[in-house]
């Protein structure tokens, strides 16, 4: 698992721009080329042609010279890098070259010109989230470090097969970056009286047991990777998923959090309530998320 091609659209704000080194970083771990991205928008109005063309050229003048300065900070970077400009609206216009120039993935960052100050429902980023055709990062705002800085990367597993499909590009990443990874199966408790039920094992005892089914899961998947040079350490915790994640995340001080798009929960696309959603509205570092394949019995 590979990625060769990756997008980063830019809009000519600053928020916007937090993507590019981590983008930068990852295209280096993976002798991966970068695409920077810039949509000239179209206006909406009834103009003379001529007029309107004038505009349009004017805005893909200004695209142009922007990527170009943007590039020439990268010069002495062993990345290739290229820029490319479209006309269109955004967030579909990113979508439709993802899809026509076989782009694997798209480092994107919170917000843009916008000024929202998260990506929420009918931004650009959540639009590109939704329905892009290929593995998304994203770059918070709040974002403090950059991914291959502190060299750990952190998969959440829950025992499902589809969560299990981040699994090998989270292995590639490790591998390429010389980094750790972090594997973490968060366990959630069933609603049980934490009072002695005569005839009922106890809280602790039922807690315990889901501790050691997971500990016994991970060191599954961790002899699945015996081959592998990568370093690996298990991590299990009993809580809420997202907020254990992050937690996690935070403590273990992750640079990359690497995720399927949905697992066990069995949600049909990763959506509104779902866990890797939630993790990625509050997570505080770059978070990757792939799009998980149901697979027919």
């Amino acid at each position: 698992m590979s990625f060769k091609r990756i997008l980063v659209p830019l809009d000519g704000s600053t928020m916007a721009e937090r993507a590019l080194a981590p983008a930068m970083a990852l295209a280096e771990a993976m002798s991966a080329k970068v695409i920077l991205l810039r949509v000239a928008i179209p206006l909406s109005l009834n103009l003379d042609p001529r007029f309107y063309q004038f505009i349009i050229k004017t805005r893909q003048d200004e695209a142009v010279r922007y990527l170009h300065s943007i590039q020439s900070h990268f010069n002495s970077s062993p990345v290739n890098l290229e820029t490319q400009v479209i006309v269109g609206r955004g967030a579909r216009s990113i979508i439709n070259y993802a899809q026509e120039n076989d782009i694997d993935l798209i480092v994107i960052s919170s917000h843009g010109s916008s000024g929202i100050n998260r990506w929420i429902y009918g931004s650009v980023a959540d639009k590109v989230l939704h329905n892009a055709p290929c593995a998304i990062v994203l770059i918070h705002s709040q974002a403090q470090v950059e991914p291959f800085t502190l060299k750990r990367i952190l998969l959440p597993l829950d025992g499902s097969a589809i969560a299990e499909q981040a699994l090998e590009p989270a292995l590639a990443l490790a591998e390429a970056a010389s980094a750790e990874l972090l594997l973490l199966r968060v366990t959630t408790m069933p609603q049980v009286s934490v009072q002695p039920v005569p005839g009922w094992p106890g809280f602790d005892a039922i807690r315990d047991a889901a501790e050691n089914d997971a500990y016994d899961y991970l060191q599954g998947v961790q002899a699945a990777m015996a081959d592998s040079p990568v370093s690996t350490s298990l991590h299990v915790v009993s809580g809420a998923a997202p907020e254990d994640i992050v937690d996690i995340a935070d403590s273990k001080k992750v640079d990359l959090i690497v995720m399927s798009s949905h697992g066990c929960s069995g949600i049909e696309r990763w959506a509104f309530g779902s866990v890797a959603e939630k993790v990625l509205r509050v997570a505080n570092c770059a978070t990757l998320v792939m799009r998980g394949q149901e697979f027919s019995e």
